[in-house]
């Protein structure tokens, strides 16, 4: 009995298996005589038709995405054209979007960003649909530096002739970018034009705007954004509030930024480190040191564990109340939680010793930074050797001063000026003469106090009538 052709019996899927058999075939052939080429400058999709030629069947547009993928890696961009130009004569073919999204992607990485622009705008000619997805990857692409936002009016032009509509993703992207390179009022007009296309925008983008604005804006537009989101039902997390309480801080509306304290705990969170940390520095600003104690209390009470900011903060405002060995024991407090000190917790102690005349306690403050092993830095020196100007030991200030200059910090232009006029009063003019040709050789300017301290003295020497050397420059 003799059988029937499969076709004339009526297998359909015969056809098309070995149309997939021959194109597994045509692409192991492709990929063994790429990897036996030595030439780089060899023309890879040549030898791609030259494969499926053999085994009667055009390349699939798998066989297209390979290919481009091969060459993207090898950087052989100059081959892309060609292939893309063959794809689009293929009009049987039905060429889906992901061989363009990664053209875009490809193209990004190598920063041939027209050429991204380019793709888009070219892929309804391959009888290919561009949707969202295209934007978006095109989008992100172009928004990831300052220099290549100009692109982005002209491609949002042009979308509406391709027929993509904006999704809440495109707008998260557009926004983040505005956001990122501080063009905030415009952020705030596409978050409204979000609402008029009755998108609802996320919290997070919220969130983001918002951030924007704390760095960017004023309180009063701060705070109106702030009541905007709550309008549209987004609770702010805590690390939203502590971006406008750092601004409430900032511009010395400390009690205000502690109402935004008081509200975020009533709103059921739960305020962390953070946000204690701005208000109790705001409060220790405005010498409110009854309320940083007690917020300091309510941390601990909270369960909140202090870090090395809040010590500082609590330090500082023992000094400045002269209460040096409450703030002395804060050290010893640390030490029980596992938090050490660091320099800027010495500096704080050092600075108010050094104010009072505290020979003994500066000594001993030095002598445990060196069994801490904490490093001294230029505000260490700064504050030691201001402290001894102010105790008329300006030869001991002198001496630190060398001994910074030894270990590479610049001193503060206040530290100079003060330990030229210091010398110049005891009549240490070379020494004087020595600081000034530092401060010179440093990007510091000394004043015009300096200048008269030393033109004084150098007149004293020499039995002259002082001169008024500030009133000499003024008229100048």
């Amino acid at each position: 009995m003799r059988l029937r052709s499969c076709k004339s019996a009526g297998f359909p899927y015969k056809g098309k298996w070995q149309e997939n058999f021959s194109e597994l075939l045509a692409m192991e052939t492709f990929k063994r005589k790429v990897a036996e080429l030595q030439d780089r400058t060899t023309n890879v999709f040549s030898i791609l038709l030259n494969c499926f030629q053999k085994y009667e069947i055009n390349p699939s547009p798998s066989a297209y995405s390979f290919v481009i993928k091969y060459v993207s890696h090898r950087s052989l961009f100059s081959q892309i054209p060609a292939i893309l130009d063959h794809l689009e004569q293929e009009e049987t073919l039905e060429v889906p979007e992901r061989i363009f999204l990664g053209l875009i992607q490809v193209y990004g990485k190598a920063n041939m960003l027209q050429d991204a622009i380019n793709i888009f705008y070219r892929i309804p000619k391959f009888r290919c649909t561009p949707s969202v997805n295209s934007l978006n990857s095109l989008l992100s692409l172009l928004c990831k530096k300052k220099e290549s936002l100009l692109l982005v009016q002209d491609v949002l032009m042009k979308t509406p002739e391709m027929k993509i509509r904006f999704e809440a993703s495109t707008f998260h992207i557009l926004i983040r970018a505005l956001c990122r390179n501080g063009k905030v009022g415009s952020a705030l007009e596409l978050l409204k034009m979000m609402q008029l296309d009755e998108y609802n925008p996320e919290a997070k983008i919220y969130s983001m705007v918002l951030s924007s604005l704390c760095r960017h804006s004023g309180v009063t537009e701060v705070l109106s954004f702030l009541q905007d989101m709550k309008n549209a039902g987004h609770l702010p997390t805590a690390l939203d509030y502590n971006s406008v309480i750092v601004l409430l801080v900032k511009e010395g509306k400390v009690n205000h930024a502690h109402s935004l304290l008081e509200q975020l705990k009533s709103e059921g969170r739960r305020p962390d480190v953070l946000s204690y940390n701005s208000v109790l520095h705001g409060f220790c600003l405005a010498n409110d040191f009854h309320t940083v104690e007690e917020l300091f209390d309510e941390m601990l009470v909270m369960g909140l564990l202090p870090n090395i900011f809040t010590f500082n903060i609590c330090i500082s405002s023992l000094s400045q109340q002269g209460n040096f060995e409450k703030a002395y024991r804060m050290i010893s407090c640390m030490d029980k939680i596992g938090c050490k000190p660091d320099t800027e917790t010495f500096n704080i102690l050092l600075a108010g010793y050094s104010k009072s005349g505290e020979k003994e306690k500066i000594r001993g403050m030095k002598k445990e930074m060196v069994e801490k092993r904490i490093q001294w830095n230029s505000n260490t020196y700064n504050i030691l050797i201001d402290g001894l100007i102010h105790n008329c030991e300006t030869i001991e200030a002198y001496g630190l001063f060398k001994e910074m200059l030894g270990n590479g910090f610049v001193p503060k232009p206040s530290t100079c000026n003060a330990l030229v006029c210091s010398l110049c009063e005891m009549g240490k003019h070379t020494e004087a003469l020595r600081v000034l040709e530092e401060l010179m050789s440093k990007p510091i300017s000394p004043d015009a106090v300096v200048w008269e301290a030393l033109l004084y003295q150098f007149l004293l020497d020499f039995g002259r009538k002082p001169v008024d050397f500030e009133a000499i420059i003024g008229d100048s």
